[in-house]
This record gives C-alpha cells, sequence and structure tokens, in this order.
C-alpha cells in the first residue's frame, strides 16, 4: 500500500477532495482498508479509555476507527472530514459492517477542523492519525492550537505517529515526515502532558508503515 505525493494546482485542500470525489477503494492510496492494529491493541489493553465518553477523529476518512471507537463504548464517536463523499463512504461502511452498539454511536460530519466545533462543547478524547502528516508544515502550529480547544481540560488527545522516517525530506509530502520531538514541540505549550509512549512493533502496522510509527497519548492539563 503506497501513500500518495500530490502535484499540481488549486488549493491544498482540493487535492483531498477530488481524492474521494474521484472514489477512493478501501485499501488504496492512505485508505488502510482497516482501523491500525496498534489502535485496536491499545483499546483492547486499556491503554486508550473511551467507554462512555465523546471521541473526535478528524481526518477519519472511511471511518474505520470511529467504528472501532465507538464499538469500545465511545458514545458519540464522531468523525469529521472535509470531504463529503468520504462522509458518504463512512456513512456506507458503519452501515454494513457495524454491530448495533458501534452503529448508534458512530456518527460522520462534514467540516473543516480548524473551524468546527461540536455544539456539546469540548470533547474528552480526540485520535490523531495520518491528519498531522497530511497538513502542511505551516499548518502544524495551529493543528496544535485547535486541539487545545476541541478537548477539554483533562481530556486526552492519543497520537499515532506516522511517518517517522529520517530519510525522508522533512518538506517531501504529504505525508510529511514527522518525529517525536516535533509532537512534543508543538502540544507541550498548547498545554499537552505526554502521559503515555511506545514504539508500534511492526505487526502492529498497516503494510508498508512498519518501523515508522510511535504511540502516544497526551492528557490536556486542567490548569490552562
Amino acid at each position: 500500500m503506497s501513500l500518495p505525493v500530490f502535484s499540481g494546482e488549486g488549493k491544498y485542500s482540493d487535492r483531498w477532495l477530488n481524492i474521494w470525489k474521484d472514489g477512493l477503494p478501501p485499501g488504496q492510496g492512505f485508505d488502510g482498508s482497516r482501523a491500525a492494529p496498534s489502535l485496536v491493541k491499545a483499546l483492547e489493553s486499556g491503554e486508550l479509555s473511551v467507554k462512555g465518553k465523546r471521541v473526535l477523529v478528524p481526518g477519519c476518512g472511511r471511518g474505520y476507527d470511529v467504528v472501532l471507537m465507538a464499538g469500545h463504548g465511545a458514545s458519540p464517536a464522531l468523525g469529521l472530514e472535509l470531504s463529503e463523499d468520504a462522509v458518504k463512504a463512512a456513512e456506507d461502511y458503519r452501515d454494513k459492517s457495524a454491530g448495533p452498539e458501534a452503529k448508534a454511536n458512530a456518527k460522520y460530519t462534514q467540516g473543516d477542523f480548524f473551524s468546527w466545533s461540536d455544539s456539546a462543547g469540548p470533547l474528552d478524547v480526540a485520535y490523531d492519525y495520518t491528519f498531522l502528516c497530511a497538513l502542511q508544515p505551516k499548518d502544524r502550529k495551529a493543528w496544535a492550537q485547535r486541539y487545545k480547544t476541541l478537548i477539554k481540560p483533562g481530556g486526552q488527545l492519543a497520537t499515532l505517529m506516522f511517518p517517522v522516517d529520517a530519510s525522508r525530506d522533512k518538506d517531501e509530502g504529504p505525508p510529511f515526515p514527522v518525529t517525536p520531538e516535533l509532537y512534543t514541540e508543538l502540544l507541550t505549550p498548547e498545554g499537552f502532558t505526554r502521559t503515555y509512549f511506545r514504539k508500534v512493533e511492526p505487526e502492529e502496522s498497516h503494510e508498508g508503515r512498519q518501523g515508522k510509527e510511535y504511540f502516544a497519548i497526551w492528557s490536556r492539563n486542567t490548569g490552562d
């Protein structure tokens, strides 16, 4: 499974909109065809708990992670997508594959991460995977600032960091390479403390992403 490197004119966001408009098949491009095995492990082991919590997954794509979170008791699990076509694809995946609990609690909405907010207020948990790496580097500070707004004090941000690849030029992407240190530099000033961190084992990664992923959980400080 390869991840695309885009070129061409127009708005940066148009690239993502056009991919979904053209029809992105499961397992192609950045679509992993299932939730990341490392997220499955985190939920099943208790590293990350979402039961009874309001959870956000920005850039959710076909919504695999949203359905998984909903199946583990998130109420609701909200998938946010810039593309209406992606929202439709996610709803179709949910309706065809989710169990009753997941189907009831997996919700999807179209919107821009940098301006969208939930009418119910800040959320308990957010999960970021193949989202920061899809943003242009100039938008990274705004990414961290936005999570401070979207996550309630005491809430958590789970980050599956990818691609951590020293062989890549920092301006080569998307996906743009990241490092664990980058997340710390971005999130610490916004009042997040890293509470959990591990390297993802090869068998916990999608094909082609082995050795390039780290999993971390961040807590939003209550005093900020």
